[in-house]
C-alpha cells in the first residue's frame, strides 16, 4: 500500500481517508486524527464543537469548573477556642495598674481577662502585709474633657485556681475609690469566704467620679494574698 504525504495528512489512492483542518492551527490532517475540544461548563464537560490535532488540544480548565463545596462540619462539642483578643491586647488598654501585689506575675495579671489561673499566674503577694494589701486601677488620662475618671457600680474578684485570696482563710475585704494616690473611701466591704478559687461579685451604689479605684485584702504579715482577676464595672461612659 503506497503512502503519500500531504501536509500533515497521509495519502492512499488504496485506502482514501477523509481529510479536514484543525479549527486552531489551520494545518491539513486526516480528519480521524482530529479531535473534539471538551471544556468544563459548570459542573459537567461539554462539547465546544472544536475539531483540534493532538498539538493543539488543550487541556480542560478547572477555573472554569463549578466548585461543589461539602455540607459544614459539625459544631465541636463545649469548645475551648484560643483567647485571641487575649493574646493580642493582653492588657486591658483602659487605665493603669497599680498595687502592693506585685509578685509572681504582677499586678497587670489581675486585668488580662483570664479569671481561670494558677497562683503564679496572678497578682499576688506571698508574705501579705499587716494590713492592706492592694490591686487597683488608675483612670487618669481616659476621660480628657473632665478629668473625672468613673463612676464604679460594680466589682468582681476571682482567686486562683489553686489558692485563696487569703492564704490564712477568710479575710476582711473592701472596695476603694480617691481622686489622689492615697486617702481611699471605702465604697464597700465585706469578709472573704476564704476557699480556693473563690468569686466575689458585687454591685454598689455608687455615684462619685474617681481616678483611682483599688480592691484591698486585709493581711496578716505572713499569709500570701493573690488575685486571678478583678473587673470593675463603669456606670459612666469616660
Amino acid at each position: 500500500m503506497a503512502w503519500r504525504q500531504h501536509g500533515r495528512a497521509n495519502v492512499s489512492r488504496n485506502s482514501p481517508r477523509a481529510w479536514a483542518v484543525c479549527d486552531d492551527c489551520g494545518f491539513l490532517f486526516n480528519k480521524e486524527d482530529l479531535q473534539f475540544q471538551y471544556e468544563w461548563f459548570g459542573a459537567r464537560t461539554q462539547n465546544t464543537n472544536f475539531l483540534k490535532c493532538h498539538r493543539c488540544l488543550d487541556e480542560l480548565q478547572e477555573q472554569l469548573r463549578v466548585i461543589v463545596l461539602p455540607s459544614d462540619p459539625v459544631p465541636v462539642l463545649n469548645p475551648r477556642p484560643e483567647r485571641y483578643s487575649v493574646d493580642n491586647n493582653p492588657i486591658s488598654p483602659i487605665g493603669v495598674s497599680f498595687g502592693t501585689m506585685t509578685q509572681a506575675a504582677g499586678l497587670d495579671a489581675a486585668f488580662d481577662s483570664n479569671t481561670n489561673k494558677p497562683m503564679f499566674m496572678s497578682a499576688v503577694q506571698y508574705n501579705s502585709i499587716n494590713g492592706p494589701n492592694t490591686v487597683g486601677r488608675s483612670w487618669l488620662g481616659i476621660n480628657p474633657n473632665t478629668g473625672q475618671g468613673i463612676i464604679a457600680n460594680r466589682f468582681q474578684v476571682w482567686a486562683p485556681n489553686d489558692a485563696k485570696l487569703f492564704g490564712g482563710g477568710a479575710a476582711a475585704y473592701s472596695f476603694q475609690g480617691s481622686n489622689t494616690p492615697i486617702g481611699f473611701t471605702t465604697i464597700s466591704g465585706g469578709t472573704t469566704a476564704g476557699t480556693i478559687g473563690e468569686t466575689l461579685d458585687v454591685m454598689v451604689t455608687a455615684t462619685t467620679f474617681y481616678l483611682y479605684h483599688q480592691f484591698v485584702l486585709t493581711g496578716d504579715g505572713i499569709n500570701s494574698v493573690s488575685v486571678a482577676q478583678l473587673k470593675i464595672y463603669s456606670a459612666s461612659s469616660p
